[in-house]
């Protein structure tokens, strides 16, 4: 047996792989700049915001990526700065509402705050652009809770179905990217430095079937543990379930069994919840307007936002009711 010629043989074999990953990895980069080939999506707003982005958030493997705390905007308990001490106050029952671009914005808080008032509430607001409820879940354990909440409302969006991202900087920009797999299957560094890796990835999950059921399993684990953590604290937690803002005829297949799929879990785990979807069928109805900005149907314009903070608290998740009328 010829074992130099097997050796050579091997080398030419290995020579002539590394040199088609090589090719591959640089077609890939020139002709598919960002894209997760399939592996994950990016946020390409974040890349593309004209805000430095990184002044504002910061990269934590535990989060992918966390606000930066203790500045003008967040304080050290990853909420939105305000002008509330950290004693509470007597009688006084303290939200404390967690979610992602909805929350931080603040329209459906400030429309519970128009119809609850000050006197008997106060409302911190936890919300990150673009955060899922692993990254809201993990943010409350670590940082939130810490204010003592009395009633923490989480705001799900059917795009929440979501594992944690991976986040890295690139040309002094924060990229950010939504897996298509839970990330224990991922290598952030592979995933980061290799468009090969995302490849191979990519074509992995497009045959694994299951890939989306682990993600959604890893959301309902997320909820059912918060939901546990609140209980032994004796803190109240609703979740809003709240729909995509355009009529129900134009939501994708994807989209609807989104929205089954929660439902059936807050249902299952017994996870107080409000559902928003009827006030949805009946803005279309009455012809207001829904999108905070037209196109979007992601963020609830004011005067559905006032409609959705009437309906919560006509289900009395804050204890009682208040006269709600305009």
């Amino acid at each position: 047996m010829d074992y130099r010629k097997i050796i050579l043989n091997i080398l030419l074999f290995l020579i002539v792989t590394l040199f088609s990953i090589g090719v591959i990895e640089i077609f890939l980069r020139n002709y598919k700049p960002y894209s997760g080939l399939r592996a994950g999506s990016e946020m390409r707003w974040m890349r593309n915001n004209p805000a430095d982005l990184t002044k504002l958030y910061t990269i934590d493997q535990e989060f992918g990526f966390r606000p930066i705390l203790g500045n003008s905007f967040y304080n050290e308990y990853a909420t939105k700065v305000n002008s509330y001490s950290i004693e509470k106050r007597l009688n006084v029952k303290r939200l404390l509402f967690i979610g992602d671009s909805v929350t931080i914005r603040g329209k459906i808080i400030a429309a519970l705050r128009e119809i609850l008032g000050d006197d008997d509430f106060e409302y911190w607001n936890a919300g990150v652009e673009s955060y899922n409820t692993l990254q809201e879940v993990n943010l409350l354990k670590k940082y939130n809770l810490a204010i003592d909440p009395d009633h923490v409302v989480l705001t799900f969006h059917l795009n929440d179905f979501e594992t944690t991202p991976v986040s890295f900087y690139q040309d002094k920009k924060l990229l950010v990217y939504a897996p298509n797999t839970r990330l224990e299957n991922i290598n952030p560094w592979l995933f980061q430095h290799s468009y090969f890796y995302r490849l191979v990835v990519g074509l992995i999950i497009s045959l694994n079937n299951s890939s989306r059921e682990a993600i959604i399993q890893e959301v309902q684990d997320s909820l059912t543990e918060i939901r546990d953590i609140l209980a032994e604290k004796n803190v109240e937690f609703t979740v809003l379930v709240l729909p995509y803002l355009k009529p129900y005829r134009e939501w994708s297949p994807t989209e609807k069994s989104s929205r089954d799929q929660i439902i059936s879990i807050l249902n299952q785990n017994g996870i107080p919840h409000v559902d928003l979807f009827n006030l949805l069928k009946d803005a279309v109805r009455d012809g207001i307007n829904i999108q905070e900005e037209m196109g979007d149907f992601y963020h609830p314009s004011e005067e559905i936002a006032f409609r959705f903070a009437k309906h919560i608290n006509e289900n009395r998740i804050f204890t009682y009711p208040i006269d709600s009328s305009r």
